[in-house]
């Protein structure tokens, strides 16, 4: 019997683990990959391409340099609709769910006075948002520690293939190959 571990309590554990082990971890990552208008995705949802699509959300995450938006997505995304292990949900649930939750989320306004987080669509929603989803990683960094600060560098020589394989995504319209910058906190 194959057991399923629930990737939102996978990652959740992970983060905890380092927290305490390493304390805070950054890591940036430069890579080649797809970007989408959120909302053109959502909206090309069908019975033959759900599955891909649910791929590409899980694997993604939103363009939003220094906002909050990321952290309202992966909320949304960490539901049981979009577990690529869970087929108890049609195409149209599915496209359903995500139109709703996509058109009535945006950022987070976040107090500098009282900590209190308040749900905000004056920067507009998730639907109107870019997805960028890595494909092939050209180079990454950590860094690690309670109290850091400071430089830290990473090279590479050029040479390099600049390709990205799509093929598996020649279903899915409007996808633009992007240079992609992830700086990721934990």
């Amino acid at each position: 019997m194959k057991k399923h571990i629930n990737l939102k309590y996978m990652r959740l554990f992970i983060k905890i683990y380092f927290k305490i082990i390493m304390g805070k971890c950054e890591t940036a990552t430069s890579s080649l990959g797809i970007k989408i208008l959120l909302s053109e995705l959502i909206l090309q949802i069908n019975e033959t391409n759900c599955n891909i699509i649910k791929e590409l959300l899980n694997m993604g995450f939103i363009e939003d340099e220094n906002d909050y938006f990321n952290e309202v997505y992966q909320k949304v995304i960490d539901c049981d609709e979009l577990d690529p292990e869970n087929i108890s949900f049609n195409h149209l649930d599915v496209k359903e769910y995500l139109i709703n939750k996509f058109k009535n989320k945006g950022s987070l306004t976040k107090s500098k006075f009282n900590n209190e987080v308040t749900p905000a669509l004056d920067q507009g929603c998730l639907f109107d948002k870019d997805l960028l989803v890595p494909l092939k990683e050209l180079l990454t960094t950590n860094r690690w520690g309670y109290d850091r600060y400071g430089v830290n560098g990473i090279s590479r020589p050029i040479d390099f293939d600049l390709s990205v394989n799509i093929e598996k995504y020649k279903e899915i319209d409007k996808i633009k190959i992007v240079f992609i910058e992830k700086q990721d906190t934990w």
